[in-house]
């Protein structure tokens, strides 16, 4: 999936013949140019998403009291994970900028906020509301020069504007603005969520710190939403391009009514949205039941039914037989 993702951002290895593209090079289209660092950033995140699960669940049973030994457990696997992988992200992100940066300059612009490479260096814009009419980001609290640092590694660098970019052939920028200040603005709550637990496990107060196990139980929708708000950045900051270049979003839709698409997207969103209900549901059955403990093995043997092997192994040693 993220390869081919990666093609229709940045298509590869392909040449167009009277409007159609075909393949020349199988190695460049799979590994093309922004694939890299879109699947290290994409697995990191899985991962880490997968952490404050593990710390969530673990911060819920030592603040219920119950399950002690495994909530010890999964706090410091969970912290360990996270302390290492959320730093790591931050980097593996500001590399991934500069892909989109040399690749993807319309969609940078759009997520800065930028406008006018004209105007000199680019402040980094922490808020904001683009305004397509006026072509300016309105009510603004920036920090001047940022965006130049960061994406240029100068103080009054300059990359391209979305003013630089003929109007069909840019994105909106709201929708990229926004969903890319909400996926780094979750991101830098779990660095700090992160470093504060491997902080209190250095000092030994992982278990006996109420305000940090409350902050932790409710932090396990932070690398969903993270995860959601990126990849609206990455699909609609592609706009209005499906394959970037080769085909537009306008030319790719299909003949089909509007009432039909309307209904079908209304379907999908009610059945999805049970699904993702049901499945929180259970999850939620699944940690209140607690993990399935066995009890203790007798003279050693696993307590749990014998195999074929350890069946026939007892008939000839007796309980000796090792299993």
């Amino acid at each position: 999936i993220i390869s081919a993702n990666s093609w229709m951002q940045f298509p590869a290895g392909h040449e167009v013949r009277n409007g159609i593209a075909y393949p020349v090079d199988w190695l460049r289209i799979v590994f093309n140019p922004t694939f890299p660092l879109r699947l290290i950033h994409m697995v990191t995140a899985a991962y880490l998403t997968t952490s404050f699960v593990v710390i969530a669940v673990g911060a819920r049973y030592v603040l219920a009291g119950t399950h002690a030994d495994h909530a010890r457990t999964m706090l410091r696997m969970g912290v360990g994970m996270a302390a290492v992988l959320a730093p790591l992200q931050l980097f593996i992100g500001d590399q991934h900028g500069l892909d989109v940066a040399h690749y993807q300059p319309a969609k940078l612009a759009a997520i800065e906020g930028h406008w006018d490479s004209k105007e000199g260096a680019a402040p980094l814009i922490l808020f904001g509301i683009p305004n397509e009419k006026t072509e300016t980001t309105d009510y603004q609290i920036a920090i001047p020069n940022g965006a130049s640092v960061l994406i240029t590694h100068s103080l009054d660098g300059r990359f391209p504007g979305l003013k630089d970019f003929a109007p069909e052939d840019r994105p909106n920028a709201l929708w990229p603005f926004f969903a890319f200040r909400l996926m780094v603005g979750i991101g830098f709550a779990m660095i700090g969520v992160a470093l504060w637990g491997a902080f209190l496990w250095w000092r030994g107060r992982l278990t006996s710190q109420p305000f940090f196990l409350r902050i932790a139980a409710l932090s396990w929708p932070f690398g969903f939403i993270a995860i959601l708000a990126g990849w609206t950045v990455a699909e609609t900051g592609r706009q209005p391009w499906v394959a970037t270049g080769i085909l537009r979003a306008s030319a790719a839709v299909s003949p089909v009514a509007t009432g039909a698409v309307a209904a079908s997207l209304i379907l999908f969103v009610i059945v999805y949205g049970i699904i993702f209900a049901a499945g929180i549901l259970y999850m939620n059955r699944l940690i209140n039941r607690g993990p399935a403990i066995e009890p203790a093995p007798v003279d050693g043997m696993p307590n749990r039914p014998l195999s074929a092997a350890e069946a026939a192994g007892e008939k000839l040693f007796g309980n000796g037989a090792p299993s």
